[in-house]
């Protein structure tokens, strides 16, 4: 058996297979950081969503110099309220399109008054997936034509090598 026909064989059977892929779900952090809070303080952030989907918000609480006392986060809209106000952890939003406004605010304790917080907020829309590019296929297409290529080289210089008597 011809291993460069095993290899083409496989190429093409990895290439079918390729097409096949599936899709994926587009997500975009809008927000993610840490910061300083010092004594009691607020914080707050705005966002346009453009459409239907869901927000994943995770509040961290970090221990340094040392955990904040509270640390408490509400995600409104110009109409009030989109969930109930959370802590620290994850929680998740069902949203629509329109400007969206998050804040979070905590007190800090210890002799020196001071903590650190964490914040990450996604956004992933609840429309039809992306799909994802056959990169696979292309890149095996370009294996495969390699090796015709240089198939057909050496072909090629075989007959160069045979003269006409």
């Amino acid at each position: 058996m011809n291993i460069r026909r095993v290899l083409i064989g496989a190429a093409c059977a990895a290439g079918l297979w390729g097409l096949a892929a599936g899709a994926a779900d587009a997500g975009t952090v809008l927000y993610d950081d840490s910061g300083f809070l010092r004594g009691q303080q607020s914080f707050s952030q705005s966002f346009d969503i453009t459409g239907p989907g869901t927000l994943t918000v995770t509040l961290s609480n970090i221990t340094w110099p040392e955990k904040l006392s509270s640390l408490n986060f509400v995600l409104s809209t110009a109409n009030g309220l989109v969930g109930p106000e959370m802590g620290e952890g994850t929680s998740e939003y069902n949203v629509t399109s329109g400007r969206i406004y998050a804040q979070w605010f905590g007190k800090a304790q210890g002799p020196l008054d001071l903590g650190v917080y964490g914040m990450k907020i996604e956004f992933t829309p609840s429309v039809a997936a992306v799909p994802l590019p056959t990169s696979i296929t292309l890149f095996l297409s370009g294996l495969a034509l390699f090796a015709w290529q240089r198939r057909a080289n050496r072909e090629g210089n075989a007959m160069d090598g045979m003269s006409l008597v």
